[in-house]
């Protein structure tokens, strides 16, 4: 009984003290037990001697080991969980999640934390160097997981296994995992990451579906969170278990190299979207073996630097950040999301990477953020050698981890950060609690994944999971991202039996300018013999017209190394200029190369001078030119878009895309998607957007919303309750009527302003939005809920600190042409 009670006593004073005191090592706890007379030396004899400390608390803790000896019988603690199993507690998968994270902490040393904060490329495991994606190396597993005790693995934008196809994937993904649970004294289980933003996009024979800007012109979260679902079951698949996406920023400068992987300009719709995607990704539950971690990227305010380029700084008010940047991030929060990937850039001057107030202050005590932290791509190395506050690598760390973050994407020098992260500890500069607090969350999120249970993947699932997985998925995703601009005269939808039909452009028969940027590489399929599936327009088009169509195809322009040719050019374009001649229509498609980040910044938004003057050719035939652009972004065309009869944004629209433009070119789809950007009539106006303060003009070539059907759409009898308190809600209904021949999707409009209030506010903000289906002649009543909490501004002076409230007036709904007010009192 005297050894019970002397190992009861032990357990309870080491756990008391570990989950009071700061130091993880039981420090503490042993100075106390040198010290202490309480308790009893191995021989069964008291120590005669008692310390002030000890007569402290010699009766509480007698009290509390009586209650701890008891506590077994009466409840299921951990204690009880340890009773029932041999096993570690941490390895018991009947014991809560928090006790387990609390379990496996105390047992790792320093440097077993350290290496939990560390995430490195897989190209770091290839091969003989980095370039070499050869079989996994030895030597540099040892030194990436034995001697770094490394728990995160990444694979950046085209470091695949070879071959590339889902078994390979799987099979590395395995045996990591495998080496790394049995050189780790623990057995900890590592987590894998990848950028998989449209479908699992870096894996040969994957459907590609269109990137997130195509997707925030189909205005259907529903859609997004069908498509994110099936993206985290083919990740899932090849033994990846965190997909950095989704992108939560806002999309308001065209220039910005990375816009079409945001949800478009609108706060509101970002976040509708972007929170449906996080749903989507991590399912009912994390350990499902179809779900994975999302991330929210990238906190906060990345995508307005302030001039347009990537990474650049960014000089943003705070009254700004909280009403346009801030919302769908706490939209993600709310959906539950696990991660959070900081901006690469700076604001006002800190960068993100360095800012306690962003990191900490706000997205933990303000927005409520629970999950792990991660930096982007080598960023905390780059607050010493790009952004120049810190004047060491080392103070570099400092800076970053004391500010909030969890996890570094080193993603190379393994050593270097885990050295100076340890050494940092050892000086004081970084707590042990701080330690603690980041690798706990990393703990917590391996044991929501269920990867202490289930590690590994069956390679001979994957290819069954993931190659040609969800094609008629894709294919409503890329129909519903389809936004026609100009149809002069009805000249679309076209005749499945016109004679003959000219398809011209660079991008009609082109399946990586069809996919984008992140897609297998980190600049697109460069490759030719790396190809995703896909349906090209060109392919599209002659599967959808009659058997007596003759399709003729022509580049029109000559191949990119000759673009700067004129004679060349002229060659090209003469071709095509021919062909249209002898033909009934013509199909122009062009636009953008795939390109990904700063790669992609643009000072211009032009389309490339020989697609340019091929368009300019073809118009002065005569012919009816079908306008096709195949683009991450709006592009500045005005005078092409004044003389073509007839324009379509296919945006960047994946594997089904050319089937999807076909279907709307030949009226088998009628098109209903509206932008989710303000298209510029010239590169002048930029940033320009929709919700902009009161002063501003706004006059852009097509304007947020905007898009046109084969139909019409009448609204009428717009209600709205009169008024409503400050913690009220209103309720406007409208009646919307198919008013043409073919059926339609409609997507209906809610915006918002209040003529006066105390500080600035949009002239109209996005309040709701509903898609709807009408047959022709039907007529459906939409309704909306609007709390005033949502009509909340911040208050106060230029400073934009204050809490949101919401101010008494007068306010006006608008939905298709229709205005009504109500009162707020």
């Amino acid at each position: 009984m005297k050894k019970l009670i002397y190992n009861y006593l032990n357990i309870f004073i080491y756990n008391y003290f570990m989950t009071t005191s700061n130091k993880s090592d039981g420090g503490e706890y042993e100075e106390f037990a040198h010290n202490s007379s309480f308790l009893w030396n191995k021989s069964g004899r008291r120590i005669p001697q008692m310390n002030e400390r000890t007569k402290f608390f010699r009766f509480p803790i007698i009290a509390l080991l009586l209650v701890s000896l008891i506590l077994p019988y009466v409840r299921q603690d951990g204690a009880a969980y340890a009773k029932k199993s041999d096993k570690p507690l941490y390895l018991n998968p009947e014991v809560p999640i928090e006790q387990r994270v609390k379990d496996l902490l105390q047992r790792m040393t320093l440097e077993e934390k350290v290496g939990q904060m560390t995430q490195i490329d897989v190209t770091r495991l290839m091969g003989t160097n980095e370039w070499d994606r050869g079989p996994l190396n030895p030597e540099w597993m040892k030194k990436i997981f034995v001697d770094n005790h490394v728990g995160s693995i990444l694979s950046g934008g085209g470091a695949a296994p070879v071959p590339n196809n889902p078994e390979e994937w799987a099979k590395l993904t395995n045996d990591i995992q495998k080496y790394a649970m049995e050189h780790s004294r623990l057995h900890i289980p590592i987590i894998y990451g990848v950028d998989a933003v449209h479908g699992h996009n870096n894996v040969l024979g994957a459907t590609i579906f269109p990137h997130n800007i195509g997707l925030a012109n189909a205005w259907d979260p529903e859609l997004v969170e069908k498509l994110s679902a099936s993206t985290a079951k083919s990740v899932r698949a090849t033994g990846i278990h965190w997909n950095f996406a989704p992108v939560a920023d806002i999309g308001r400068d065209i220039r910005w190299g990375r816009f079409y992987e945001t949800f478009g300009e609108d706060p509101y719709l970002a976040s509708k979207l972007s929170a449906a995607a996080v749903k989507g990704l991590q399912g009912k539950k994390l350990s499902d073996q179809e779900s994975v971690a999302a991330t929210g990227k990238h906190f906060v305010g990345y995508s307005q630097p302030l001039n347009g380029q990537d990474r650049s700084p960014a000089d943003l008010s705070l009254r700004t950040l909280r009403e346009i940047f801030y919302p769908s991030f706490q939209a993600q929060i709310e959906s539950g999301v696990k991660t959070i990937m900081i901006n690469s850039g700076s604001i006002n001057g800190i960068p993100v990477h360095a800012s306690k107030y962003l990191l900490t202050d706000v997205l933990r005590k303000e927005m409520g953020f629970k999950g792990v932290v991660v930096s982007d791509w080598e960023d905390m190395m780059k607050l010493h050698t790009v952004h120049k506050v810190a004047p060491s690598y080392k103070d570099a760390i400092r800076m970053s981890i004391n500010a909030g973050v969890d996890m570094s994407m080193v993603p190379h020098d393994a050593d270097n950060f885990t050295k100076n992260l340890i050494e940092l500890v050892k000086e004081g500069k970084i707590s042990i609690k701080r330690i603690n607090q980041a690798v706990s969350r990393i703990l917590t999120l391996k044991f929501e994944l269920g990867l202490f249970e289930n590690p590994y993947v069956d390679p001979k699932k994957a290819a069954e999971i993931i190659n040609d997985s969800d094609r008629q998925l894709a294919l409503q995703a890329a129909r519903e991202t389809m936004t026609l601009l100009k149809n002069e005269g009805n000249v679309l939808p076209l005749k499945k039996d016109v004679k003959s039909i000219l398809v011209t452009g660079p991008s009609a028969d082109n399946v990586a300018n069809q996919m984008g940027g992140w897609t297998i590489g980190w600049q697109g399929a460069t490759n030719p013999n790396e190809l995703p599936p896909a349906v090209t327009i060109l392919e599209g088009i002659k599967g959808a017209v009659s058997n007596n169509t003759v399709v003729k195809y022509v580049p029109g322009v000559p191949d990119e190394k000759d673009e700067k040719d004129p004679s060349k050019v002229k060659a090209a374009i003469d071709e095509a200029v021919k062909a249209a001649l002898q033909s009934d229509v013509v199909i122009a498609v062009v636009g953008e190369k795939p390109y990904a980040e700063g790669e992609g910044n643009t000072e211009t938004a032009e389309l490339p001078a020989a697609q340019r003057q091929l368009i300019q050719a073809l118009n002065e035939t005569g012919k009816d030119v079908i306008l096709v652009l195949v683009a991450g972004r709006p592009l500045m065309i005005t005078d092409l878009v004044e003389s073509t009869p007839a324009v379509l944004m296919a945006y960047l629209p994946g594997t089904e895309g050319g089937k999807a433009v076909a279907d709307v070119l030949f009226g088998d789809y009628n098109p209903s998607g509206k932008l989710a950007s303000t298209w510029p009539k010239s590169i002048g106006q930029v940033p320009i957007f929709y919700n902009h303060k009161p002063g501003t003009k706004y006059e852009p070539l097509f304007p947020f919303g905007y898009g046109l059907s084969y139909t019409t759409y009448e609204y009428k009898n717009l209600q709205v309750t009169n008024i409503i308190s400050k913690k009220g809600e209103a309720k406007v209904s409208v009646d919307v009527t198919n008013t043409g021949k073919v059926a339609g999707d409609e997507i209906v409009q809610l915006y918002v302003n209040q003529e006066y209030r105390s500080v600035l506010t949009p002239v109209k903000q996005l309040a709701g939005f509903k898609r709807i289906h009408l047959n022709p002649g039907e007529t459906k009543t939409v309704t909306f809920n609007l709390p005033a909490s949502q009509l909340a501004i911040i208050p106060g002076d230029i400073i934009g600190t204050e809490r949101p409230v919401v101010e008494s007036g007068t306010y006006k709904v608008m939905v298709g042409n229709l205005t009504k007010t109500f009162k707020i009192e």
